[in-house]
């Protein structure tokens, strides 16, 4: 595995609804998230975007970006939550974000 870029492996057998991903990968040098999803598709998600998406009561959730830094993507993890959601720790891992894979697919510009 490449050491600057962290890949997750989704479970696929697994999962019984699809528009899953199979790969979620963190590609630090350039401060996003790729996923590939079970139809071949490719999102890319710069990790900005993503967390102004965070659906907290802090984050609100609306795409406003403006209140972040940079310093909050420097040591993100992200996990599965079950066979249905992606979840990511921010900066110092005080703060989580859990997106459904579905409202994921929805954030892709494609």
């Amino acid at each position: 595995m490449d050491e600057d870029n962290a890949v997750l492996a989704v479970d696929t057998e697994r999962q019984e609804v699809k528009g899953c991903p199979v790969e979620i990968t963190h590609l630090k040098e350039f401060e996003f998230l790729r996923i590939i999803w079970d139809d071949g598709h490719q999102s890319d998600y710069p990790l900005l975007y993503l967390r102004s998406w965070c659906s907290c009561p802090v984050c609100g959730g609306h795409g406003d970006y403006s209140h972040f830094e940079r310093k909050d993507f420097l040591t993100l993890m992200i996990s599965t939550v079950g066979d249905s959601a992606l979840r990511v720790a921010w900066g110092n891992r005080h703060h989580t974000s859990d997106y459904s894979f579905t409202f994921l697919r929805s954030l892709c510009s494609c």
